[in-house]
């Protein structure tokens, strides 16, 4: 089903450095729905950031969304605009050849005789660069995420669920010329799994074939090609096209996707700091025969204003 998401996003935060190698971020996230009087999200927010060596480790609100850098049937991309922000503890390093992020968000806390489950999701992204000959190379990424449903002192437990989404790949990029800055090819192996006792979903477990291609020219515009390919696969916290069950009604299925995509990304910084994007997706579900599109207008603008300076 389509629907509009059409608003305005602030998160405003002091930063203070302690010590050489300890941050604190506090800050507020405000969020508001055209449409809606009232803000639909008013969150505080702090973080504490230690750094030793290469590795940062984030306690409170951790680097999260699209920072994990997960493929889209792990993490969907609109969550940036519904549910972005994440809480808990994160394990960080970015050098030239790996990218490393180890987190847990911790998404709802139970107290004795709750009626809820208490709910978290963890995961660990990697990508490792083997390859490094003149202006290419080639990464081997590795990406697992695991959501955590259950607990002891609430009342009237539903069963436990414990599900995990897996990818594995390989990833060759090449710098090039004139007006395309470089391009890249990349292949998955993703894999769901249910690990539960008594499973509740429709499908016990399931894998998929998710491959890109995508040029980056000096224009701005990015042109990416997708193909998914799956066979009973639930995701987690992934886009809502590529699952076999509806995100809207779980009594709609479909065991086997096909889906071939096409994505438009244009990217203008207008001025310092302020930044425009345009995004266009149309896509064709090869298994419906039906032809469906996204499409989103972006502006994000950051600055930083020095209040004090120690000593």
């Amino acid at each position: 089903e389509g629907y509009t998401l059409l608003g305005y996003q602030l998160h405003p935060k002091l930063t203070y450095y302690p010590r050489k190698n300890v941050r604190m971020d506090a800050g507020v996230f405000v969020q508001q729905d055209f449409g809606n009087r009232d803000f639909s999200t008013v969150v505080p927010t702090v973080s504490l950031k230690v750094t030793k060596g290469p590795f940062t480790l984030v306690f409170g609100n951790i680097e999260s969304s699209l920072n994990h850098r997960l493929i889209e049937p792990l993490y969907d991309f609109e969550r940036v605009l519904n549910d972005r922000l994440e809480t808990g503890i994160q394990l960080q390093t970015i050098t030239d050849g790996l990218f490393f992020d180890l987190w847990l968000d911790w998404q709802h806390m139970i107290y004795n005789n709750d009626p809820e489950q208490e709910r978290f999701v963890s995961g660990l992204s990697l990508s490792k660069r083997i390859i490094n000959k003149g202006s290419m190379q080639v990464s081997l990424p590795i990406q697992i995420q695991m959501s955590h449903k259950g607990g002891q002192i609430n009342v009237n437990p539903p069963p436990l669920e414990t599900v995990m989404n897996n990818a594995i790949g390989m990833e060759v990029r090449k710098e090039a010329s004139r007006w395309i800055k470089d391009w890249m090819v990349d292949g998955f192996y993703v894999y769901y799994n249910n690990m539960s006792s008594t499973n509740v979903r429709p499908y016990k477990d399931g894998a998929g074939y998710y491959v890109n291609g995508n040029i980056s020219t000096s224009l701005g515009l990015d042109v990416m090609v997708s193909y998914w390919q799956a066979h009973e696969f639930i995701s987690i916290q992934g886009g809502k096209v590529y699952p076999s069950v509806s995100e809207f009604n779980y009594r709609v299925q479909q065991e086997n996707m096909q889906l071939l995509m096409l994505r438009l990304l244009y990217n203008k910084e207008v001025v310092r700091g302020l930044i425009a994007t345009l995004r266009v997706e149309p896509y064709y579900d090869l298994s419906y025969q039906s032809f469906q599109y996204s499409y989103g207008f972006y502006l994000q603008f950051s600055d930083r204003l020095f209040i004090a300076n120690g000593k």
